[in-house]
């Protein structure tokens, strides 16, 4: 098991997971055709701009290959309440079940931990079947609100965390 701090080498593999986990986690829940076109190259261009200057991310590599990423940082909503943010979290389907999304969320805890930051809140899908992983790590229910994005909307729920300490 091999979780380390990405780096700017590790953009291309980061947009592939994001785009595979995207497609298979999201089927059913997103509009079809807007997963049918999703692409690594768009998804690459958009990594590339991520904040690393105040977010972090964090891999899982197995056999030398990125099959999880977990990114994080300041929270976006304003929300008085919640120092930091939880952006994403995926695993490959194949490498689900074994442990590496719980790895992944407590380095991610653990850093906002060391800096600091000890409470969390993130987004999800209302309908996404992957929300018991949050209940499972003591997140609870926070708010909801419709997303639109690109001529589609879903609610998506948030989850926090007041002390991220009784998450690790």
């Amino acid at each position: 098991m091999n979780i380390r701090e990405a780096n700017l080498n590790d953009i291309s593999s980061i947009a592939k997971v994001t785009v595979d986990t995207w497609k298979t986690a999201y089927r059913g829940i997103i509009d079809d055709t807007y997963l049918d076109n999703l692409c690594y190259e768009e998804r690459e261009k958009g990594w590339r701009l991520f904040p690393f200057h105040n977010s972090f991310v964090y891999v899982f590599e197995e056999e030398s290959q990125i099959v999880g990423f977990a990114a994080a940082g300041p929270e976006r909503t304003s929300n008085p309440v919640y120092q930091g943010e939880l952006y994403a979290i995926y695993v490959y389907s194949s490498h689900q079940n074994k442990g590496i999304g719980s790895a992944l969320f407590r380095s991610v805890m653990k850093k906002f931990e060391e800096s600091g930051v000890y409470s969390i809140m993130l987004w999800v899908l209302s309908d996404s079947p992957y929300r018991r992983f949050y209940e499972l790590h003591r997140g609870q229910t926070v708010d909801s609100t419709m997303l639109e994005m690109d001529g589609f909307k879903s609610e998506i729920t948030s989850y926090g965390w007041l002390d991220i300490r009784g998450a690790l």
